[in-house]
């Protein structure tokens, strides 16, 4: 047993510990105030967590394994190169026509096609033809894709048709980062085990195909579907298409396209730091174990979404804390990559960095939700992962001609950056008299909040007697159809 391993046990035990206490704490209402909610509104939140964490471990159960396994495959370095830059080329080229599909046919049949094509990808992995995995790096591009825009569109949508605070996406996007952390660590313990059982490495990709059949199985049988429908009631269907629309909307919408830039900036820097960790921390701890240095990243994230109640109970919305959060990431991938700094800094700025990153997916999924045209939500999510590619490609093309510290300067100049494009996106909320940050499916919930309050007095569960009568009439809408019947 080396002190890098006894290192990175007792720091993932220590970090395990504080996830564990802040989740234990928020669930208690202490240091910030429970949230009460609705039973539907829970059972919603249990339908859409359960369909996404399985997905997400289908995702995760691939990713240790795919450079390994090309490797295996005795493919060159090149050659792996180039099925990874497929992947995320595929990605950026087809993201925007995939959230296009999405809008116009339905979010449910989105996430159902990212089932199959993950399958698809994953069976690819039993052939050793370096086109036949291209192919499959193909259909893996286009699934990641639908899985970072459609199945966030399908849960915002179902959130405001019910006519639920908006307040109450933070609570989900938070439990869904949280779990994604706990789902990357066990994805990757099962993951070896498989492995192990069956001494192959395409194991892990069968298992991730049980579990996206599962996900297609649940998401035909119990997910509504829902398309890209104006949030206005007297809206006409417009006969633009859905990539003509988004574009439009970004256009006459400056904070939209702010918006796509702080994502591609913290998300781009993000994805890079996924590849350099490891060549940075192995000259500095040698013996590296990866499996623990992962398992403390996702931790660091669980921690970092536990922290969120505190962060806006004293800070207010999310618009408002964002832009200290990319400051923090900036340093916490700036500092590394001066000269001088040692294993320990770097280790701990790393550590902070993740935390950020689980702060931030729960936060920005909050402020999209608002600002976002529901008519174009996930074309527009899949137009903001375009730059985020191009990002991460243009960096990871030229890794051999640049040092390792430059790359982290290069995210630390992007964070800078995304800190920048928030406080201009704040100056704008302000200047448009949207300081509140309310976007239309918000505004529309306050408006209609008094025509529903004596419908929905009688749903409230026993935990929410306490809510004061004035507000009671906020923690459960009916749907819009019962809202025009009465």
């Amino acid at each position: 047993v080396t002190f890098t391993m006894v290192f990175f046990t007792a720091a993932f035990v220590v970090l395990g510990l504080a996830a564990v206490a802040l989740e234990v704490v928020s669930r208690r209402g202490m240091g910030g105030g429970g949230t009460p909610t609705t039973p539907d509104f829970k059972r919603l939140q249990r339908l859409y967590l359960a369909v996404y964490f399985m997905s997400v471990m289908g995702d995760w159960l691939q990713g240790p394994y795919v450079y390994a396994l090309y490797e295996h495959y005795q493919f060159s370095k090149q050659q792996i190169a180039w099925l990874f830059i497929v992947g995320f080329g595929s990605s950026m080229i087809f993201g925007p026509f995939a959230g296009q599909a999405a809008d116009k046919y339905g979010r449910k049949m989105s996430c159902m096609i990212y089932c199959a094509l993950y399958i698809v990808s994953c069976m690819t992995k039993h052939s050793p033809d370096f086109y036949v995995l291209l192919f499959g790096r193909l259909t893996g591009g286009m699934a990641t894709s639908i899985l970072f825009s459609s199945f966030e569109s399908w849960y915002v949508s179902e959130h405001n048709k019910s006519f639920y605070p908006s307040e109450w996406l933070s609570q989900t996007f938070s439990l869904a980062t949280t779990g994604n952390s706990a789902v990357a660590i066990v994805a990757g313990q099962l993951g070896n085990a498989v492995k192990v059982q069956f001494n192959s490495l395409v194991a892990p990709f069968d298992a991730a195909i049980v579990f996206l059949t599962i996900a297609m199985g649940v998401i035909w049988t119990y997910w509504g579907e829902n398309k890209g429908e104006s949030a206005t009631l007297s809206a006409v269907r417009d006969p633009r298409s859905k990539l003509k629309i988004a574009m439009d909307a970004m256009t006459r919408d400056p904070k939209i396209m702010l918006l796509g830039g702080i994502q591609s900036c913290f998300e781009g820097s993000m994805y890079i730091f996924v590849f350099m960790w490891t060549p940075k921390l192995e000259p500095l701890f040698p013996g590296l174990p990866h499996g623990q240095v992962f398992a403390c990243f996702m931790t660091c994230s669980a921690v970092g979404s536990g922290l969120l109640r505190y962060i806006q109970a004293s800070r207010g919305p999310a618009l408002y804390y964002m832009r200290e959060v990319y400051v923090v990431a900036a340093l916490a991938l700036g500092i590394p990559a001066l000269p001088g700094v040692g294993a320990n800094v770097t280790v701990m700025c790393f550590f902070i960095f993740e935390v950020t990153v689980g702060v931030y997916f729960p936060s920005m999924g909050g402020i999209k939700a608002m600002h976002v045209p529901e008519e174009v939500r996930a074309t527009i999510y899949n137009i903001f992962r375009m730059p985020l590619n191009l990002i991460v490609l243009l960096v990871l093309s030229n890794i051999g001609t640049i040092s390792d510290d430059v790359v982290f300067a290069i995210c630390a100049l992007l964070l800078f950056a995304a800190a920048f494009m928030q406080h201009l996106f704040i100056q704008m909320v302000k200047s448009s008299g949207g300081g509140s940050s309310m976007g239309p499916a918000a505004a529309a919930t306050e408006d209609l909040a008094p025509l529903v309050n004596s419908k929905n007095d009688d749903v409230l569960s026993a935990d929410d007697s306490e809510i004061q009568p004035a507000r009671s009439g906020v923690f459960r809408y009916s749907p819009l159809k019962d809202v025009l019947a009465t």
